[in-house]
């Protein structure tokens, strides 16, 4: 077999061609480095292949590192991303080189993940195991991120989030079965709701002092 053609894309890999034939791309790195792509050169098989698929891990590894670069992500939720374009077995291959350079550590990912979701979002306990879970962390570490949460306060972000978000809505007909329903989506439990919203409640004027105020 020779290697009859060598051609740039436009998207800047050299596309390869054995035998007047096209067989397949490679990265400019790739083609620089490997001596075997020249023209005329007599090629087998298996060279071939070896090449396209050390060519393929490159082209993984730098989809990896892009989608890392754009924001953190579980090795879980990056390899589902990458199995798109890449067989699983060079997905696998990636995604062990990337933990074992410190660049995917999905214990130290869960835990500021569920800091964000539990103190910037107000989620309850229950909806932060969840959300681990919708990104891909695995169970063992799941348990072990909100093992490491302890006796989180799940009354006090309640009261802070219908304070913030709820309260005129607690004000209206029907209101405090609306709010609850709210929080109950978010993931808290109904005892956990309505020792807050009893807590809120408590805080409100009634509506003969709001009348006596005006």
């Amino acid at each position: 077999m020779t290697i009859t053609q060598l051609q740039e894309t436009k998207k800047g890999r050299f596309s390869v061609f054995v035998d007047g034939e096209f067989l397949f791309s490679v990265h400019k790195d790739t083609f620089l480095t490997r001596q075997e792509l020249a023209l005329g050169r007599q090629i087998t098989v298996e060279v071939l292949e070896e090449i396209r698929l050390a060519d393929e891990l490159l082209s993984c590894k730098e989809k990896a590192l892009t989608l890392l670069e754009y924001s953190s992500h579980s090795a879980g939720r990056l390899a589902e991303k990458l199995r798109r374009f890449y067989p699983a077995e060079t997905v696998e291959a990636v995604i062990q080189r990337l933990t074992e350079l410190g660049l995917l550590d999905d214990l130290d990912y869960g835990r500021r993940l569920a800091a964000d979701l539990l103190n910037l979002r107000g989620y309850s306990l229950g909806r932060v195991r969840q959300e681990l879970y919708r990104r891909r962390l695995d169970p063992e570490t799941i348990q072990e991120v909100m093992d490491g949460l302890g006796d989180v306060d799940q009354i006090g972000p309640i009261v802070a989030l219908v304070r913030k978000k709820y309260l005129q809505k607690l004000r209206e007909p029907q209101g405090r079965g609306k709010v609850a329903a709210a929080l109950q989506r978010r993931g808290y439990q109904y005892d956990e709701i309505r020792e807050a919203l009893a807590l809120v409640l408590e805080e409100l004027p009634d509506e003969d002092e709001e009348e006596g105020e005006e």
